[in-house]
């Protein structure tokens, strides 16, 4: 193989491979190569940057702007982002939130987890550091909970101007097309190439808007299905786009097939590449375009979970009021509130299994006896499927109005207080921090209302 600190005929002879055979710093970055990465990227961003994302005005030195950063790219997020300003203007005021304002503030946003981290991390700040952040990555990730990688390098470059680099999904797209990256980018050492590539980019000056520029390319120009390579201001640096260019050209002077200007050619070299994995059939024309990359890792299929759910509905003064209980503090959707559910170990039940179940279950843990008079209405108002990121799950709905009063439906069963569960009314119901899925099944009850001419 030829010496890989000679671009054009590295790519050429990666190409040529028919399946490209390269060497491990094939996927390497001169340091004239990387200025001119740094020069091209900064001067696109300085022209084409968005300026309608509030926090990237100049007003806060907390961890805000990252933990719903990581949501930058819907624009909903700028109402909620502004909204959560407005409650905490400063770390001190949401240390001394009350997490169900924080998960109120945060609701249909998902990734609840996140909200809480924020608000231990803002307590953590404010406890050890008397308010006041840690301004490097290091500390940052080593004493704020919930702040990982990704989160200490944007608050550090960003906010405090250290040079360090930053690696999200965008990231890894720009990068594993700018060299050509076959790898599995979730495998650890490829991980570790990712980061120290964006390490040795990152330069001294603006490390903050050079970060924010490798993200803002990824989300507008590199696009995972439709890269504007046209309008790229790296394209000239991007071997992926080199390859498919190169391989263009090789076709027409008839490289592998001894016709027109060519002369039939053999595979040369070996592939040497400690992170690609060898190709093992010759690549066609298709096989090159630049959404080649990042590679694909085999996802796991989601496991199959289902769950009853019980939607209990009374009035209280001619007022329709719904029982909902607070989840445990750790697990799936800790400290979220919901409808009674009950989970399910088989994934075939019908609905008489889960009605009859109903009785024992809302008895045991809320104290709750389901008459079986005339004062009772049910219905099986059907399904709704929610899917988390390793979890398919399943709530079967069942709708149960009780024709009592509300001091009569006392709550004294097992593990439930006052402090985790309430009856509410429809309006405080739809402003509460419940599971996505079970803003579903609400949706599903309030159709099903439509349908069969029921008030609520």
């Amino acid at each position: 193989m030829v010496d890989d600190t000679e671009p054009d005929i590295a790519i050429e002879e990666c190409v040529l491979s028919r399946r490209l055979y390269h060497r491990t710093s094939y996927h390497l970055i001169s340091a004239s190569e990387g200025s001119l990465i740094q020069t091209q990227l900064l001067k696109w961003y300085d022209h084409a940057k968005r300026t309608n994302m509030p926090w990237r005005k100049d007003t806060r030195l907390d961890l805000d702007r990252q933990a719903l950063g990581q949501r930058a790219y819907e624009a909903t997020v700028i109402d909620y982002y502004n909204r959560w300003m407005e409650a905490f203007p400063t770390i001190r005021d949401l240390a001394k939130a009350d997490i169900e304002q924080v998960n109120r503030l945060w609701a249909g946003l998902g990734y609840y987890s996140r909200a809480r981290r924020l608000w231990e991390g803002a307590q953590k700040v404010v406890e050890m550091f008397d308010g006041i952040l840690p301004d490097n990555a290091k500390d940052l990730q080593q004493h704020i909970p919930g702040v990982g990688r990704y989160t200490a390098g944007a608050v550090a470059s960003i906010v405090f101007n250290q040079k360090t680099p930053v690696v999200d999904g965008n990231v890894i797209r720009v990068i594993s097309r700018l060299r050509a990256i076959g790898a599995d980018p979730k495998k650890a050492n490829v991980v570790e190439l990712f980061w120290d590539i964006a390490g040795s980019l990152v330069p001294e000056d603006r490390p903050g808007d050079f970060n924010q520029a490798m993200m803002e390319l990824g989300a507008r120009i590199c696009t995972p299905q439709s890269p504007n390579c046209a309008a790229c201001p790296l394209s000239q640096s991007c071997r992926a786009l080199a390859q498919t260019g190169t391989y263009s050209q090789l076709m027409t002077a008839g490289f592998w097939d001894g016709n027109g200007n060519g002369t039939k050619r053999k595979r040369s070299g070996d592939h040497e590449c400690q992170y690609c994995p060898a190709i093992e059939s010759d690549l066609e024309l298709k096989d090159y375009a630049v959404t080649r990359y990042p590679a694909k890792p085999e996802k796991k299929k989601p496991r199959d979970e289902e769950c009853a759910v019980y939607i209990l509905q009374t009035k209280d003064n001619g007022i329709p009021k719904f029982l909902i209980s607070k989840r445990p503090a750790t697990g799936l959707l800790a400290g979220l509130w919901e409808f009674p559910s009950l989970e399910l170990t088989s994934t075939q039940t019908t609905y008489n299994e889960r009605s009859e179940r109903a009785s024992a279950f809302l008895q045991d843990r809320y104290g709750i006896s389901l008459p079986e008079d005339r004062n009772i209405q049910r219905q099986d108002v059907g399904s709704v499927v929610h899917l988390f990121s390793h979890i398919r799950k399943v709530y079967h709905i069942e709708w149960i109005r009780l024709d009592m009063p509300l001091d009569a439906l006392v709550i004294n069963g097992n593990n439930s207080s006052e402090n985790n569960v309430r009856w509410i009314d429809l309006a405080e119901l739809k402003r509460s921090p419940i599971p996505t899925g079970l803003k579903k099944a609400l949706k599903l009850v309030e159709e099903f209302e439509n349908k069969a001419c029921i008030s609520f």
